[in-house]
């Protein structure tokens, strides 16, 4: 099917008008979750899906990916972020405070009282665990006791004290020697 570039053009930037609203829905969900990996997935997302349309829609408009589709596809997404987006960001704005004072004190109230919850679980344990490091501390201190040497027990101990040992006492020497 042969369509010229201006029609081209045009389609593309309707193209865009319609996924404009994909961009709205996402910007939605940023503001409301305020994470730098919420932003990114959200970026992330519209990318591949606004990729996706302009290949399906190249496609439908003659098998190749053209420049001129790419920019109409971009004007379109672009007019409606500049002009009903804008109507519609403030809305989001607000709507998000409101979401974030009453949903958010809720969640920030439930993530107190798990903190809460876990402290005293940890200063309950607290006392065991102080036993555990008393009962193994004890423990190497006698096991520990068994490796100090006592003088009295120690075997062939003059030997061990004799000035002038060295090299020469207790060794075996040895010659060797290659028969032929």
């Amino acid at each position: 099917m042969y369509v010229s570039i201006p029609d081209c053009f045009m389609i593309a930037f309707l193209a865009g008008l319609i996924f404009g609203p994909v961009y709205e829905l996402l910007r939605i969900i940023r503001l409301i979750l305020r994470m730098r990996i919420v932003v990114f997935l959200c970026d992330i997302a519209f990318f591949i899906g606004a990729g996706f349309v302009v290949c399906k829609l190249s496609e439908f408009l003659g098998s190749y990916i053209r420049m001129y589709t790419v920019i109409g596809f971009g004007a379109g997404v672009f007019t409606y972020i500049v002009t009903l987006g804008r109507l519609l960001n403030t809305l989001e704005g607000s709507a998000a405070v409101v979401w974030r004072r009453t949903i958010g004190k809720l969640f920030r109230k439930l993530k107190r009282s798990t903190k809460n919850i876990l402290i005293k679980i940890a200063q309950k344990s607290r006392n065991g665990i102080v036993k555990i490091h008393e009962y193994s501390s004890n423990f190497t201190k006698t096991h520990l006791k068994r490796l100090h040497l006592n003088r009295k027990k120690m075997y062939n101990i003059k030997g061990n004290d004799m000035l002038g040992e060295g090299e020469n006492t207790h060794v075996i020497k040895l010659q060797i020697r290659k028969n032929n």
